[in-house]
């Protein structure tokens, strides 16, 4: 373990190296008024990957006095279908329960992201919310808060609970907080049964991966049709439907030790 937090000690090191000669040059280009072009990008490409650095170093401390297993990958972990099929099916109850939140209480609920080409999809899409997104969420939320939560809460209900609603404010989308707070219960959850981040952060990421795509796509507006063309009722069946069989699946598959690692 004490390999792995001096090699990300030096790769955080080397990416603040990195970082503050860009950062400076901004800012001469902004003192003389010329564009930009993509040097935003670089820069807050840089800064997210110091920050999941420092994230994840203080996740490795934690990890002897918690008993949780070193690192971040399992030494069998199998991305089977079933983890795709989840999580698709996850994101679709998501979506259905954003839908009967926009109609009952407030519309426009999820601000859309509009990606301007395949470069930024790419980018922002993919690298940005997709990976680094999901890694610095989980690694903090689920890896190092719960940890903490452990310290002055007893309750593993509760632990979710907390955890969660941080999750979903920490978002500050006032109007999306029941998504996020289900979504955070969903991968808290996920934690506590495999004992390992890597779960959490894939699922996290293949959601997001997953709402992207709809956008990139430019799918979002058929589907919005499509879900808004049910009823409140059939709506409210089926969101619930979709989280409640995602649920138990999990449970059902992490409660068997042969099917643990291959969720």
């Amino acid at each position: 373990m004490w390999l792995k937090i001096r090699l990300l000690k030096r790769l955080t090191l080397f990416c603040i190296g990195l970082y503050l000669p860009i950062k400076f040059f901004i800012l001469w280009i902004e003192s003389t008024h010329k564009p930009l072009c993509h040097h935003y990008t670089l820069e807050h490409f840089i800064l997210r990957i110091i920050i999941c650095c420092i994230v994840f170093i203080y996740y490795l401390y934690l990890q002897p006095n918690k008993g949780v297993k070193d690192g971040i990958v399992p030494s069998r972990y199998k991305l089977m279908i079933g983890t795709v099929l989840l999580q698709f099916t996850m994101t679709f109850g998501l979506l259905l329960l954003s839908s009967i939140q926009a109609t009952l209480w407030q519309p426009n609920v999820q601000p859309i992201r509009n990606f301007s080409s395949s470069i930024d999809f790419l980018y922002r899409g993919i690298i940005e919310i997709s990976c680094l997104a999901a890694i610095l969420e989980e690694l903090f939320f689920r890896g190092i808060l719960e940890k903490l939560f452990y310290k002055i809460i007893s309750s593993r209900l509760w632990i979710t609970l907390v955890s969660a609603l941080a999750f979903s404010l920490m978002h500050g989308n006032m109007r999306n907080n029941l998504l996020y707070f289900v979504m955070g219960c969903f991968l808290s959850h996920l934690y506590y049964q495999t004992k390992h981040i890597i779960y959490p952060i894939m699922a996290h990421g293949l959601h997001n991966l997953c709402a992207t795509s709809i956008i990139y796509l430019k799918l979002d507006e058929s589907l919005d049709l499509a879900i808004n063309s049910l009823t409140i009722i059939t709506r409210i069946i089926l969101a619930v439907g979709a989280l409640l069989s995602v649920y138990q699946y999990m449970t059902y598959r992490l409660s068997h030790p042969e099917t643990k690692n291959t969720i």
